[in-house]
């Protein structure tokens, strides 16, 4: 007895379902891939941009600027300065100098200052694609008299911070809340002041998909040292150095007069826990007091935080 063998039609009815099957196992595998690679190609973009977004705003969160003392007649030989320069058009600065403080001191037998002043300058690229270099430059040197100059050069100690950006800027808020992207504390309208908060943009450029627009990173941060001016801060009958200074005469505190002359000064349009520090370890009432009012206005509620918390207020002008 013959066995029976398998037809031609039945030999090729399995070899298409193989085809089949093997297609969409292919499919799946490719869509799998691409997914996994895009994934990861955005996770090391986010990665980068985050790391950008991270050394600028630790560098803006210790931001330290000295008012010019009233015995310093020429503003040019003030050298304290925070400035941001825009380009022509833009709406975010991409070119910024200020002097900050917290660089750690070099272990050496002679005092240090932590003190450093900073520089960002944004340039083109050098590559095929069209995209921008951030540069950075530190120095521990605080100049004798004022200097604006913002170097990108490596022969000035400047060093890459980035590459392969499509944009990068920084926008400023200032005390009533304003938003502009340059700043020059030096200047006769900004004389003295420094930004309240700063939003952080970068976007990286994606190589093989130029068509695609980029996605904008940012990065919000508060200036929490506000100004010092150390005229006022030595003086024993200023508001700041603890007392209260009228036409000449120490005077009694009254916090609903202050309240008023809060509602005119710098800190009106502020939030609760825009003025305040609410982050600071504090007892249990005044914590449960700030949060509650953390949105409210802070003028309207800052008869009622204690005298010994006033220093948690950001701006002296407002305790």
């Amino acid at each position: 007895m013959r066995a029976r063998g398998f037809t031609l039609l039945e030999v090729l009815a399995v070899i298409v379902a193989t085809s089949v099957v093997l297609g969409v196992a292919l499919s799946t595998y490719v869509g799998v891939s691409r997914q996994t690679r895009h994934a990861v190609e955005t996770m090391r973009e986010t990665r980068r941009a985050a790391a950008v977004l991270d050394a600028v705003a630790r560098d803006l969160q210790r931001v330290v600027l000295v008012r010019k003392p009233e015995a310093v007649e020429d503003p040019l030989d003030h050298p304290w300065v925070f400035y941001a320069e825009a380009q022509p058009g833009s709406d975010a600065a991409d070119r910024l100098l200020f002097v900050t403080r917290g660089r750690p001191p070099r272990l050496s037998a002679s005092a240090e200052s932590d003190l450093e002043v900073v520089s960002y300058s944004l340039r083109e690229g050098q590559g095929e694609v069209a995209d921008f270099e951030l540069w950075r430059r530190a120095s521990p040197r605080l100049p004798l008299s004022l200097d604006r100059r913002i170097s990108d050069s490596e022969d000035d100690g400047s060093l890459l911070l980035a590459d392969g950006l499509a944009e990068f800027g920084v926008r400023f808020v200032d005390e009533a809340g304003q938003e502009t992207a340059a700043w020059d504390s030096s200047s006769l309208l900004q004389s003295g002041l420094l930004p309240t908060a700063a939003e952080i943009r970068v976007a990286l450029v994606d190589p093989e998909d130029a068509e695609t627009p980029p996605t904008l990173y940012r990065r919000r941060v508060l200036l929490p040292v506000r100004p010092l001016d150390f005229d006022e801060l030595l003086d024993p009958k200023s508001a700041v150095g603890g007392g209260k200074k009228k036409n000449g005469e120490d005077e009694e505190e009254d916090d609903s007069e202050g309240n008023g002359v809060c509602e005119e000064g710098p800190c009106a349009a502020m939030t609760m826990c825009q003025a305040v520090d609410c982050a600071a370890k504090l007892n249990d009432s005044l914590t449960v007091f700030l949060k509650d009012n953390a949105r409210e206005p802070f003028c309207a509620h800052r008869g009622q935080i204690p005298r010994w918390a006033r220093q948690l207020v950001r701006n002296p002008a407002c305790r």
